[in-house]
């Protein structure tokens, strides 16, 4: 079903970190039932680990609902901020719930288990058993989801982010959550040639891309979230069949505004920090899982050099698309 190629180059090596070991490629072999999309393309591969490649199976044979959300991205791109939004709008503003239950188990992430070394719980047994509608969170790439969803359908709602800013994000995320201590060129230059956990960002995006009206994708990014909360909370409601007044809405983006939610202990992961601590025994210091949310946040962070060589990347990946990220 898949075809498993280690990451064993220099750079691949420098980059592991303690949280989840050695790197792999893991290709699928026969993507025939995949939507076609609007252009033929050959899905892309996704470096993930060991461990995930015995798990990989059950995630391909998982059982979906029609009823499921699925919040599909690329690390660092927007995912908790659209989780919170996804399920408030479509569970009628129910703050109250959202205050009591964790986003983590309101909003579940599948494949969290199955890439963390000594992982105390097992994510993909919790997706099969929450109570529907279930609302799922996913890096994996189209190649890697459940077989069912291209037939049974659900709701799928994809964020993109500019893969400048998501690789300042990504490095801080791998630095104090995933152990990685490493310099900062190393994980940049492991990100332009594809050899970063989940990688590589461009292809995953443009894959949900070409799929998104065959499949009713609800395509966001991140910088509009930023710049029109209002218009993309209308779009999502649109895509819900929900209809709330001016002040709900207004209520609810100051809800999700980056002040707000990065100080709501329900939704700013702040657990994840905690569970890192345990699983390493060591404190996660000067470190927020929603750190700045801006954007062009990079320019304060890359060189001349690594944004030109972020540009290029980026041109390469995109040509023959008419996908721009924002």
């Amino acid at each position: 079903m898949f075809t498993v190629k280690p990451l064993e180059t220099p750079l691949a090596k420098a980059v592991e970190a303690p949280m989840h070991g050695s790197t792999v490629e893991l290709h699928l072999n026969d993507g025939s039932y995949l939507p076609t999309g609007e252009k033929p393309r050959k899905p892309t591969h996704c470096v993930l680990t060991p461990k995930f490649v015995t798990q990989a199976e059950r995630i391909h044979h998982l059982t979906v609902y029609e009823d499921d959300v699925w919040i599909l991205s690329f690390p660092k791109c927007g995912t908790t901020w659209t989780q919170e939004m996804v399920w408030l709008i479509s569970h009628d503003l129910d703050y109250r719930t959202a205050s009591e239950v964790n986003l983590l188990d309101r909003s579940v992430f599948l494949e969290f288990s199955a890439f963390v070394l000594n992982y105390p719980g097992d994510t993909i047994e919790q997706v099969e058993k929450a109570t529907r509608p279930r609302h799922i969170q996913c890096h994996l790439p189209i190649a890697l989801l459940p077989k069912q969803i291209w037939t049974v359908r659900p709701k799928l709602i994809y964020c993109a982010r500019n893969p400048k800013d998501a690789s300042v994000s990504f490095f801080h995320h791998y630095r104090h959550l995933h152990g990685y201590r490493g310099p900062m060129p190393d994980f940049l230059d492991a990100l332009l040639t594809d050899q970063v956990l989940f990688g590589p960002q461009i292809p995953h995006t443009l894959d949900y891309w070409n799929v998104r009206r065959e499949m009713n994708i609800l395509f966001l990014h991140f910088e509009e979230m930023k710049t029109n909360m209002g218009d993309v909370l209308r779009r999502v409601c649109r895509y819900f069949g929900k209809t709330y007044s001016d002040q709900q809405l207004a209520t609810l983006e100051n809800h999700l505004s980056f002040d707000v939610m990065k100080n709501n202990k329900s939704a700013n992961n702040s657990c994840v920090l905690e569970l890192v601590e345990s699983l390493s025994g060591k404190k996660v210091e000067n470190f927020q899982f929603m750190r700045k949310g801006k954007i062009g946040s990079h320019t304060e962070e890359l060189s001349e050099e690594y944004i030109k060589r972020f540009e290029e990347y980026i041109t390469k990946h995109l040509e023959g698309s008419d996908f721009r990220f924002k």
